[in-house]
């Protein structure tokens, strides 16, 4: 459950991060080795993608066992949070691809 609801988002936040510094070490005058952004954004991007379908494969596992749990509050409970990771894992999906996306067809080290 905790994953169907937490892993698409988690997914997100490291390939922001990590496509954050990416960008930044390539972008630093003082750094001679050669960052090859695109090719390692196209990869944190794929995992990401990954794990965020596999949040919502989960998610939706969930909500499947508990879809006849009735009003009682555990099993309710898990059955909501399964439908907030159905609803979530998409939205972060859109976001993981939209960001690699603009990785890769952008020029990342200029004046602003």
């Amino acid at each position: 459950m905790w994953f169907g609801v937490l892993g698409a988002p988690a997914a997100w936040v490291i390939q922001h991060v990590t496509g954050f510094a990416l960008t930044q070490a390539d972008c630093n005058a003082g750094y001679r080795g050669d960052v090859a952004v695109v090719g390692l954004t196209i990869a944190i991007t794929a995992a990401a993608a990954v794990v965020a379908v596999a949040a919502e494969l989960s998610a939706i596992r969930v909500f499947r066992a508990t879809r006849d749990a009735g009003e009682e509050p555990p099993a309710s409970r898990v059955h909501f949070m399964s439908v907030m990771g159905m609803l979530i894992a998409p939205l972060f999906l859109a976001i993981i691809v939209m960001s690699g996306a603009g990785v890769i067809a952008l020029e990342s080290c200029h004046q602003s």
